[in-house]
């Protein structure tokens, strides 16, 4: 039976809904000229509250009521177990945790650490652009209900500029959930905690006062705090640029005091942060192939000031639709099974999470469905798609792709820095200018040469300083990193697409293999499309409730361009053979079936009859995929190298239960169920010798990048 359809998800503009004229007309940028009142860090600051209260609520005081509430005193009188001593002991222990965690407030820090930003963002940005439309909305909606800002997550700078904007826009600056690593830099760790940050740890183990603490300190946030609480909902940082499956943990102790009824309801509030280039985007790319992230400190900070040197084109900032959880849960939501026991010692139902757990998902869908698809990313998918062609990409080429390609986010609704006019001549000329200033910031990755032809840019990475001990995988040789880098720093501007063209793609690969025997019956598409959608679940954030919504979107969507045509009183379809377009969907797959397919062939080559730890796991595919590419064979593509996607493919593999998962001295150990793995290695051969093209080779890449 399929699952029921969100009872109170705000409505968005769905598939085929393009936005009236241009969209980004309802953006400002901060940094274009008359904005200086805005961005004056002097002005007078009188923020807007999002849930105002007779008083403001100090920093200090939010730690006595902390300390003061139920549950902290019940839980010191416990394990204190009447003992004065141990008591002062416990008492001196949550206030340190307390200091550890609590935010502060300083207006001072706060104004210069916005003059610093307005240099660093002159000196590195084009456009800081806000959708002043959908703010001003969403202002008019404070006064009645605590705010939580759930933004995307895909750079260091979200933390920051979130408080950017609230001043600039005189809304109170949120609290916002940080990770200890800002929390140990020397000098930063406090500065950010006086512009709003509060610090958790990343795991509280079996720490029973730390999560009461944490918990409490949240709870009181949400009750008593008036500026409204900011955390990411997807937990941490996307190091592939792709939207990852949320995690519930703080969305769920946010959300318990609505379920206790101490509040009558919270505005969720999902914010979108588009990126022309992400400041991480080398570290980011070195990480997927296992280089470890270089722990947070001061010199690292000082020393990345080397970006004020480059230009990071745009960032784009939405606030989306807010969204009323109570209206969201609808009759769902049942306060009165709380009502019985104090609130302090009630936890959330296994059915209360899955609500919440809906929640998170619908918010890193609609985050998604408000992410600015910049004319690098439409560039990136063309090349990826002339290249696994073997076709070479000239800038006339490239022009008239990216205008097959407006249209076909447009139909989808995805909103795009170019917006086509109607006018050939005039569409010509724009996207060639944007085309120019794309390549200009990106000049790192793809560059023209005099002949006017795409070329992957000469690679100047340096591995004499990388630690190979300490890699995550196995020891790739230089030649096959300096290979993938560039490869995957392109592939880090497709993947943000995948959110409008994964689903359409994988119904294109599914017909192209049933149509074999004739026209393609919907009801065995769907359970084909199914089976898929389960295993690339993580990889793609499918979730099952939106399964019958996204399956009649994306096949309108192909019946609209003409790659499909309905059958039959609509029951079936074919393929129209429009196979120029069908290729665009599947080059931008094709990375994780063949991901997908080595991981499954090393499972069974190396681990059929034995246990593995994660980290032997992830070395072996590495290394089964280097040889892969060493030899120029085919179903294998740099970017099956990405430790993210061998990772994601393992936990997908044990929510199928085809590999089963236990603990041996507090380690994960790993068993694959040969037959299922087998089973799954057949399928996604099938399906990856389906794509119509050749990888770009090893031998072509290195010849390319001049390496």
């Amino acid at each position: 039976m399929s699952p029921p359809p969100p009872s109170g998800p705000p409505p968005v503009r769905q598939h085929g809904d393009a936005p009236a004229g241009n969209y980004l007309d309802n953006f400002k940028n901060l940094l274009g000229p008359g904005m200086s009142d805005l961005t004056d860090m002097t002005k007078h600051y009188g923020p807007a509250f999002p849930y105002p209260k007779d008083s403001h609520m100090t920093p200090a005081e939010l730690k006595k009521l902390v300390m003061a509430s139920e549950r902290i005193q019940t839980l010191i009188e416990k394990e204190s177990g009447g003992d004065s001593k141990k008591r002062a002991e416990l008492v001196s222990n949550v206030k340190a945790i307390l200091d550890e965690i609590g935010l502060d407030e300083s207006l001072p820090i706060i104004r210069t650490l916005g003059t610093i930003l307005n240099f660093i963002f002159g000196r590195i940005l084009s456009g800081m652009h806000v959708n002043e439309t959908k703010l001003q909305q969403l202002k008019s909606k404070f006064g009645n209900q605590t705010v939580l800002y759930l933004p995307s997550h895909r750079s260091y700078g979200d933390f920051i500029l979130m408080s950017y904007v609230s001043f600039c826009y005189n809304i109170a600056i949120p609290g916002i959930a940080a990770g200890m690593d800002f929390h140990s830099m020397a000098f930063m760790g406090s500065i950010l905690r006086s512009t709003g940050a509060f610090y958790m740890r990343r795991t509280f183990g079996n720490d029973a006062i730390y999560w009461a603490v944490f918990k409490e300190y949240m709870r009181q946030l949400v009750r008593v705090f008036d500026n409204g609480v900011e955390f990411f909902v997807e937990g941490t940082r996307s190091r592939s640029n792709k939207a990852l499956t949320p995690k519930i943990g703080l969305l769920s102790m946010a959300l318990e005091p609505l379920f206790m009824g101490e509040i009558p309801d919270v505005l969720v509030v999902p914010v979108s942060v588009s990126y022309d280039r992400p400041l991480e985007e080398q570290l980011f790319v070195y990480e997927l192939i296992g280089v470890p992230k270089p722990k947070e400190s001061t010199k690292g900070l000082l020393k990345a000031m080397s970006i004020l040197k480059e230009n990071y084109g745009s960032i784009y900032f939405e606030f989306g639709e807010p969204i009323s959880v109570k209206e969201y849960f609808g009759h769902e939501l049942n306060r009165f099974q709380h009502a019985i026991n104090p609130n302090h010692i009630q936890t959330l139902s296994k059915s209360e999470l899955g609500m919440i757990q809906n929640l998170a998902f619908d918010v890193v869908h609609l985050q998604q469905q408000k992410i600015v698809l910049t004319t690098f990313h439409l560039i990136s998918i063309y090349y990826n798609y002339k290249k696994y062609l073997g076709q070479s990409v000239t800038l006339p080429d490239l022009v008239e792709g990216l205008s097959n390609l407006l249209d076909i986010f447009k139909d989808l609704g995805a909103v795009t820095t170019i917006q086509k006019t109607g006018n050939p001549e005039l569409d010509n000329h724009l996207i060639r200018t944007s085309v120019t200033e794309a390549l200009a910031v990106h000049r790192n990755i793809l560059q023209l040469t005099r002949d006017e032809v795409l070329t992957i840019a000469k690679s100047h990475h340096d591995f004499s300083q990388v630690d190979k001990r300490k890699l995550k995988g196995h020891n790739l040789s230089d030649v096959v990193m300096k290979l993938s880098l560039p490869i995957f720093t392109l592939q880090l501007y497709c993947n943000p697409c995948l959110h409008w063209l994964a689903q359409p793609a994988l119904i294109l690969l599914v017909v192209k293999h049933l149509s074999r025997s004739g026209l393609v019956r919907l009801d065995s598409l769907k359970q084909s499309i199914e089976e898929l959608r389960n295993l690339f679940a993580g990889e793609f954030v499918f979730h099952a409730r939106r399964q019958q919504q996204d399956f009649d979107q994306a096949l309108r969507h192909l019946v609209e361009v003409g790659l499909l045509e309905r059958v039959v009183d609509d029951m079936a379809v074919r393929l129209s053979g429009n196979i120029d377009s069908e290729h665009i969907y599947l080059s931008l797959i094709g990375p994780f079936l063949c991901c997908y397919l080595q991981v499954t062939t090393v499972l069974i080559n190396q681990f059929c009859n034995s246990t593995f730890k994660e980290k032997d796991y992830l070395s072996k595919v590495q290394e089964f995929v280097e040889q892969l590419l060493l030899g120029k064979e085919k179903n294998v593509h740099p970017y099956c190298l990405s430790l993210d996607s061998i990772n994601l493919a393992l936990h997908s593999l044990v929510g199928l239960d085809a590999i089963s998962k236990s603990k041996e001295n507090n380690a994960a150990i790993f068993t694959i169920d040969p037959i299922r793995i087998r089973s799954l290695n057949s399928t996604l051969r099938l399906y990856c010798d389906l794509l119509p093209f050749e990888y770009l080779t090893f031998q072509g890449a290195v010849t390319e990048a001049k390496l």
